[in-house]
């Protein structure tokens, strides 16, 4: 087997472990695990063993220690791009910041028919998912759903294997059967009933 598949094979197979371990040393030396250098890195990886036709040593420490080094060069690497050294860190959430200048806009009327469509909604995307699925998904989404938990921590909580995958098919259904202009029509009509 060429030293290109030695490594993604390597990496495949030891995905999460070779994650955890850079998330430790991330923590280790105080940066912030960032998803996208890790999968770049990986690509990168194969990339230039693939154009080279070889590694010094393609067992499988080998291969993690060639990831650890390329995933530490391109963590350091990112730090010195100009996007990042003027990046805002007390800017953390633009979108809570530009509902919050959208709101003080809106009249009082306004504000409270947005925020009863916003509740409306999230109650209608739930009754939708309690039919359709049995207990165990949806427990699992409104859990996801309203605690923001990572998929480990909803596993580790819950205990439920294959939780990522039950989030992620009740996603994919509601994508592909709700539709947002249904809410709107729905809620529009109980909404000029109730005045």
């Amino acid at each position: 087997m060429e030293d290109g598949k030695r490594f993604i094979n390597t990496v495949n197979d030891n995905y999460e472990t070779i994650k955890k371990e850079l998330q430790s040393y991330c923590d280790s030396v105080g940066e912030k695990f960032d998803e996208d250098i890790f999968q770049d890195t990986i690509i990168k990886c194969y990339t230039l063993i693939d154009k080279n036709g070889e590694m010094k040593d393609s067992s499988y420490q080998g291969c993690k220690n060639f990831m650890f080094q390329a995933f530490k060069r391109n963590l350091k690497r990112e730090q010195q791009y100009a996007r990042n050294q003027k990046r805002d860190a007390n800017v953390t959430n633009l979108s809570k910041h530009n509902e919050v200048y959208l709101n003080s806009k809106l009249t009082s009327e306004e504000k409270l028919k947005s925020d009863l469509y916003k509740d409306f909604a999230t109650l209608y995307l739930m009754k939708k998912v309690e039919e359709q699925f049995d207990d165990e998904h949806f427990y699992l989404f409104r859990l996801k759903t309203f605690t923001n938990m990572t998929y480990a921590q909803l596993a580790e909580k819950t205990g439920i294997k294959g939780c990522r995958q039950k989030v992620v098919d009740v996603k994919n259904w509601l994508k592909d059967n709700v539709k947002q202009q249904d809410i709107k029509d729905e809620f529009d009509d109980i909404y000029s009933d109730i005045l």
